[in-house]
């Protein structure tokens, strides 16, 4: 075989090939395609030709690209991608095993801070490749962010190609896209409009489906407050109640959030006053605490952003009261990238210390980038011999410790100095003061118990609370970097913690209309705004209490549009018209400027603006892509920019269903709206409100309608149909409630689209399924597995083989493998850690609940799912005779 590596002369300088490997390199202009063309044309001809892999948007500006960067990195990806299908369009020549768009973090799985988004657009691409030209077997790859090397699975997905075309690796585990109807995501919670509630631990155990608990009324007490909350971080406490560690109690410890009101004696806050606090209970509308566990909130830092400081900073705080550090002391901060790792991280170098912090391999970076010049692996022991080895041997001062897997709290004081102080952070697998005392006399040791100071000395948590909050007001101190998540998806939220993927905080925080309305006291600002659905969405706007709608367009509006804003404003809604194209990023800048000026301060950003330039993707041309491209994606990209320090309340993106399920004629429509939808996704991992709704067909207003005689036979034979404009903002209202970060609206009919497509999508699978397939599955696989021994007659072997089946699909569960897992591989070699060991066993005792209880060690004894079945037959007993429950 021949691998033939394309690419410009300066790309060709970066490869380097061993001589008789069959390898040939070739400069091409990667923008022509008739240099694509002559390219493939000019192929062996005694080799099969088996495909191209598009390589080019792996490398770019990632996540910190300005404006002008990101349009360059779509350009350079999007016009070679295009240039390449055309090129292999013209040649004739049909790839055995087809094309693939290979990208790193251009879809936003798991809230990576890293990633190439501009790769998104050629998932749009990719799906109208497949719809336009399917010889050309499209597929589109992304890799993960953080993980630098390719997986060895994408050799078998470049060589054996399956039907699966929207393909993800992250964690090790190869992932498929598939469009889901609403309400079958079950890590979604439905919130009640009341503010009686509060989230708990699962009573079944059930760690990341955390469940709805009422809440009595109560009067508050002379020295308590009541804070409506609007953002709250959530902590590895959080994780370790859910998984029955740790006492039962009401889930959130922290949050930011407004006073409504005091108790009698309470004379340090006031009824309306922004407070960042600490409490119980977080998890809810609103929370009562101490009014010494609150202190007002600077302005200019966002809810999500003063949500990270409290329990992070106080922790860190209070460690270095107990430690007494000093300017020039040596201070190892254990998990340095965690939320209280930052934050002491930040206190140490204020203080005048020097930092050694661990952290696992992919999240070094970031600490180095924080100035941190000692890192260790926080993944093994070595950190103690390698500290005293860059130390000269004299060691550290101070430890922050809360690493407790054995052999690490032992590293840690082999590099702790005599003399030095040691502060616990952890509550399990610790050490006592007397088995402190005992292995090392001159150490200083101190456990923090934040929670217990809270209940026990709440005026000197709150005095510390307050001097943090005094750093963070004059700047020497900042927020913590973090993710944000809706309320209502906290068990996700949960799951994502306990994989320890994320960097700082993770915050939750409940959607723009909780309460049913927007703030009087903000402007809400709509690109595209004086066009038919700018205008809905201005009335809508209008109905749920926004101080000023800012509507945006290039031109002056038409008579139609004036009609309508003159009816707002004769309801008494301010409504203010401002001019700027939004491919002119000074003209973006000096509108926004204005808008500060003569406005109330922004809320929240709709960008719905939206250009169609129709063709097939060999009548396309980069012109006709980017006059598609640039309103959606230069313009969103600078509103992002330009609003990231800002507080606001929305920043929702309308795209459109093309850019999810491709649509012929319309490639670059499908790859700025997939750009679109990603962004979403980027905001919310960057701590910042983000959702990205993929619009169908309105029917008599927007683009689409405006052009509907000419799209409307081709929308018909595939299923298409349009909906009302209050159809639109029903579900505009509905999406902005449940606060999802990228959903699809639109009307089909399935059962046409099915009849008109050769193949089924396998994105559309779950989609395309009927009732009747589920009802035609084996009725034995939703029953639970007592029932199912209980109603197996048959030797031993056979039940001992209908638990290694469950346990497979437990673990699988469990440790999310993309497959079942082997019956002798070793739990822990999967990756199991005492986090997941835990779950597994609650999910053991749940199934088994009143016959067997899992032991807390039952995952050391018996380390592999045969062995385990064993056991588990062995103790429950031959029951297949037994009545059912």
């Amino acid at each position: 075989q021949t691998v033939v590596l394309a690419g410009s002369e300066e790309a060709q300088s970066g490869v380097s090939v061993a001589a008789g490997e069959g390898v040939v390199s070739a400069a091409v202009d990667a923008q022509s395609r008739k240099a694509w063309q002559a390219l493939i044309e000019g192929l062996p001809e005694d080799a099969p030709f088996k495909g191209v892999v598009h390589l080019g948007a792996l490398q770019g500006h990632g996540a910190q690209a300005t404006t002008d960067e990101i349009a360059d990195d779509v350009k350079r990806v999007g016009a070679s991608a295009l240039a390449m299908v055309q090129g292999l369009s013209d040649s004739d020549v049909i790839p055995d095993n087809g094309i693939w768009f290979i990208t790193r973090g251009a879809q936003v799985l798991e809230r990576e801070l890293s990633g190439e988004l501009a790769g998104a657009t050629l998932w749009g691409l990719g799906k109208v490749v497949t719809l336009e030209a399917a010889h050309l077997q499209p597929r589109m790859i992304d890799l993960d962010p953080i993980i630098s090397d390719a997986p060895s699975e994408l050799v078998n997905d470049l060589m054996y190609p399956d039907d699966e075309n929207h393909i993800a690796y992250r964690l090790g585990r190869r992932r498929a896209a598939r469009l889901v109807r609403p309400g079958t995501a079950s890590e979604r919670l439905t919130l009640p409009d009341d503010s009686d509630w509060v989230l708990a631990p699962h009573r079944d155990g059930v760690f990341d489906q955390p469940e709805i608990k009422r809440l009595p009324t109560r009067i508050l007490e002379p020295r308590e407050v009541l804070v409506s909350v609007e953002a709250t971080g959530l902590n590895f406490w959080d994780v370790f109640r859910s998984l029955g560690f740790i006492e039962e109690g009401d889930l959130g410890r922290e949050l930011c959030g407004h006073v409504l009101d005091i108790g009698s004696e309470v004379t340090n806050v006031s009824i309306g006053d922004r407070v960042v606090g600490l409490g119980f209970g977080a998890f809810a509308p609103e929370m009562v605490t101490h009014a010494e566990l609150v202190a007002p909130a600077p302005d200019g830092i966002s809810v999500s952003g003063l949500a990270t400081i409290p329990s992070a900073f106080v922790s860190g705080a209070l460690s270095y009261h107990y430690s007494g550090l000093e300017p020039g002391d040596r201070v190892l901060i254990h998990a340095g990238s965690g939320g209280v790792g930052l934050a002491a991280i930040q206190l140490a170098q204020v203080a005048g210390a020097e930092v050694f912090a661990t952290a696992s391999a992919p999240k070094q970076a970031y600490l180095r980038s924080l100035g941190v010049e000692h890192i260790y692996d926080s993944r093994q022991t070595l950190f103690g011999e390698e500290i005293l080895a860059d130390t000269g041997g004299e060691g550290i001062h101070v430890v922050l410790n809360s690493l407790t897997s054995e052999g690490f709290i032992d590293a840690s004081l082999a590099c702790l100095a005599e003399g030095g102080r040691f502060v616990e952070l952890a509550r399990r697998d610790i050490l006592s003061h007397e088995e402190m005392a005992e292995l090392r006399p001159d150490v200083k040791y101190d456990i923090l118990e934040l929670d217990v100071l809270k209940k026990t000395e709440p005026e000197w948590v709150g005095e510390v609370l307050r001097e943090v909050m005094a750093g963070i007001s004059t700047g020497e101190l900042k927020p913590v970097v973090h993710s944000r998540w809706p309320l209502a998806e906290a068990g996700a939220a949960l799951s994502f913690m306990r994989s320890a993927r994320h960097i700082g905080k993770i915050v939750l925080t409940p959607p723009p209309l909780a309460n049913g309305q927007l703030r009087q006291n903000r402007s809400y600002l709509v690109t595209g705004g004086l066009g038919g659905i700018g205008i809905a969405v201005a009335e809508w706007l209008a109905d749920h209490g926004a101080g000023t709608i800012v509507l945006n367009g290039r031109r002056d509006q038409d008579p139609e549009a004036q009609t309508a804003i003159e009816m707002l404003r004769g309801r008494g809604v301010k409504v203010e018209v401002e001019l700027a194209d939004m491919t002119d990023t000074a003209a973006i800048d000096t509108m926004l400027a204005r808008m500060d000026t003569n406005y109330a301060p922004l809320g929240g950003v709709i960008h719905s603006v939206g250009v169609l330039s129709d063709a097939a993707l060999t009548n396309q041309s980069w012109e006709s892509f980017e006059r598609v491209l640039s309103p959606k994606i230069v313009g969103a990209w600078h509103l992002h920019r330009a609003t990231m320090d800002r507080d606001l309340d929305m920043f929702i993106l309308f795209s459109s269903r093309v850019g999810v399920m491709g649509n012929p004629g319309q490639a670059n429509h499908a790859a700025a709206n997939a750009f679109l939808d990603q962004l979403a996704g980027h905001r919310r991992a960057l701590g910042l409100p983000g959702q990205a709704i993929a619009w169908g067909a309105w029917s008599e207003i927007g683009e689409a309608a405006e052009q509907r005689e000419r799209i409307e036979e081709r929308r018909a034979a595939l299923g298409g149909r349009w909906f009302t404009p209050q159809q639109g903002i029903r579900a505009l209202e509905r999406l902005v409630r449940e606060d999802t970060t990228a959903s699809v609206v639109m009307s089909m009919d399935w059962s046409v689209f099915e009849e008109a497509v050769e193949d089924r999508p396998a994105l559309l699978e779950d989609m395309l399924s009927s009732l009747d397939d589920g009802a035609a599955e084996d009725s034995a696989s939703t029953e639970d597995v007592l029932t199912r021994l209980r109603n197996t007659i048959a030797p031993a072997d056979e039940q001992q083989e209908l638990l290694v089946s469950f346990l497979q699909q437990e673990l699988q569960a469990v440790l999310r493998l993309s497959s079942a897992p082997s019956p002798t591989v070793g739990f822990f070699d999967l990756g199991m850690d005492s986090l997941m060991a835990v779950e597994f066993r609650n999910r053991l005792n749940r199934a088994f609940a009143g016959e067997y209880t899992a032991s807390n060690t039952v995952v050391f004894d018996y380390p592999d799912i045969a062995s385990l079945a064993g056991h588990l037959a062995e103790e429950l007993g031959q029951i297949g005779d037994a009545p059912p429950p």
